[in-house]
């Protein structure tokens, strides 16, 4: 009888285990579920087929008891994550910067010399960009593409070019508190491009702006997940205050 009830309970535990995984590598069905506005049966019904891939003893009942419990969970706490993207994220500015290139050299004193008389020349007041992003031996620079041939004299030093991008700047309104002292807020972008596919070329942050280097057939896509991420937040506001 023992081994019967200790096999019941290792089998609950791990179809717990991949219900939690499930759900919060979905951000819109965990944060739906926070909220309250998902049908538990219905979405046990489309995890069901997932989990007994993985565990063949679950079943309907097994993966329900698990949304509940984890539901359960998630209430007893609410985190400054939550507060965070909840009073931020519906007033976040997108920016959108065509006709961008990216390139990457070794980081060498004559780069990076030639790099600082390549800034002294770029027209920062007409809204030309440009960001160097420094690893320990290499350096990549994302630039309008209008610029390129400033950079010339660095043929030679040149490891890779890669044209065609844009960037998707993601601005923060002013207030207390910004992303950078909020665990979790980056990945919830990356995350959110991540699952439309999406790939990131580049990131570069400021003090309260997220600026991602995308190759110009997605950024539409892009725009419109990280859009729609505003929206839903922005509903539930609306949602909340009423």
């Amino acid at each position: 009888m023992s081994n019967i009830r200790h096999l019941t309970m290792e089998k609950a535990i791990k179809t717990a285990r991949l219900v939690k995984e499930e759900i919060e590598s979905n951000f819109y069905v965990q944060q739906t579920l926070k909220k309250g506005l998902i049908n538990y049966s219905e979405l046990a019904r489309q995890l069901l087929l997932k989990i007994k891939q993985k565990n063949k003893k679950a079943n309907f009942s097994s993966v329900l008891i698990a949304i509940q419990r984890y539901y359960d969970e998630i209430q007893k706490s609410s985190t400054d994550f939550e507060k965070f993207i909840k009073e931020n994220i519906p007033n976040l500015e997108l920016i959108i910067k065509n006709n961008i290139i990216t390139l990457s050299y070794e980081r060498t004193k004559k780069v990076m010399s030639v790099l600082n008389e390549i800034s002294k020349q770029i027209q920062w007041h007409a809204g030309d960009i440009m960001f160097i992003v420094q690893g320990t031996s290499e350096i990549t620079i994302i630039v309008d593409k209008k610029n390129k041939n400033k950079f010339d004299k660095l043929k030679k030093e040149l490891l890779e070019i890669k044209e065609d991008l844009t960037t998707l700047s993601i601005r923060e309104p002013e207030g207390k508190v910004y992303s950078k002292e909020i665990p979790g807020f980056l990945a919830l972008l990356t995350s959110t491009l991540a699952n439309k596919n999406i790939n990131i070329y580049e990131l570069v942050t400021t003090f309260r702006q997220e600026i991602f280097v995308i190759h110009k057939k997605e950024i539409t896509k892009a725009y419109e997940a990280i859009n729609d991420l505003i929206e839903f937040y922005g509903r539930l506001q609306r949602v909340n205050s009423n």
